[in-house]
């Protein structure tokens, strides 16, 4: 039997079913309570969907982003810079780039909202988005993002302080590097968003989207998906040390290095 009630130790309102309904989907059980007449029901497990996710969410997020500053600390930032490369240029971020590479400008826009809905942004972590659009592309903006953004505001939720002072202490990048957008203070967690954009000009000469990252964690993070890739401003080329492409006819064409 579903029994959804406040639990003290944990100061919400958690799943405490018997063990034959325990481990029904959470998706289930809002069609069986819509079923069976209990609507109010059915909306509070609905607006419960997403927070029952995120203890795991944001463990790994943080798990993630301590190991990245113990390989720092341990071997160095670049040591750490080559870790990322060599799982995001495998089956990550190559499957990615191979499949969003195919789609319009608008379909990878409304793909990315769906991840980003699920990546808990925005200041309840609920999957809030902003988006705007005028000639030249689309903005997704994220207010926090769920990951990097939250990490650096800490977590309003939890009531927990940001991870780059105490008691988390992560690290960020002691000085620019191209691989970090040319900006020291960088957080390790974060520059996986750098070497995405890197390996999509290392691969395809342009980046099907660039973040604009701001060292301000209190200002929203955006990535913009620009309608064609001759729109897309120099700056986001030379900021990661690439020279920006004459002519994008060869679709597997690198970017050059500056």
């Amino acid at each position: 039997m579903l029994k959804f009630e406040k639990w003290d130790l944990i100061k919400r309102k958690i799943r405490q079913d018997d063990l034959e309904d325990l481990g029904v989907p959470t998706a289930d059980m809002i069609c069986r309570c819509i079923d069976e007449g209990k609507l109010d029901l059915a909306k509070e497990l609905a607006q419960y969907f997403v927070p029952e996710s995120k203890g795991l969410h944001d463990l790994y997020v943080d798990w993630t982003s301590d190991m990245l500053d113990k390989v720092a600390k341990k071997y160095g930032e670049e040591d750490m810079f080559e870790l990322l490369r060599a799982t995001q240029s495998t089956w990550m971020m190559r499957r990615t780039w191979s499949g969003l590479s195919k789609m319009q400008p608008f379909q990878r826009l409304i793909l990315n909202a769906e991840i980003f809905r699920s990546h808990r942004c925005g200041p309840r972590q609920m999957g809030e988005l902003t988006f705007t659009e005028d000639d030249n592309k689309y903005e997704l903006l994220c207010d926090p993002c769920g990951s990097g953004g939250r990490t650096r505001r800490g977590d309003p939720v939890d009531g927990t302080p940001s991870r780059y002072g105490k008691p988390y202490n992560f690290g960020v990048t002691s000085k620019a590097y191209d691989w970090s957008w040319g900006q020291a203070g960088v957080p390790y967690y974060c520059i996986h968003c750098a070497m995405n954009e890197i390996l999509m000009m290392e691969w395809g000469g342009w980046p099907l989207w660039v973040t604009e990252y701001t060292p301000d964690a209190e200002k929203p993070c955006a990535w913009h998906f620009y309608k064609t890739p001759q729109a897309i401003p120099e700056k986001y080329w030379t900021r990661l040390g690439f020279k920006k492409p004459t002519n994008f006819d060869d679709p597997k064409k690198g970017a050059e290095r500056i």
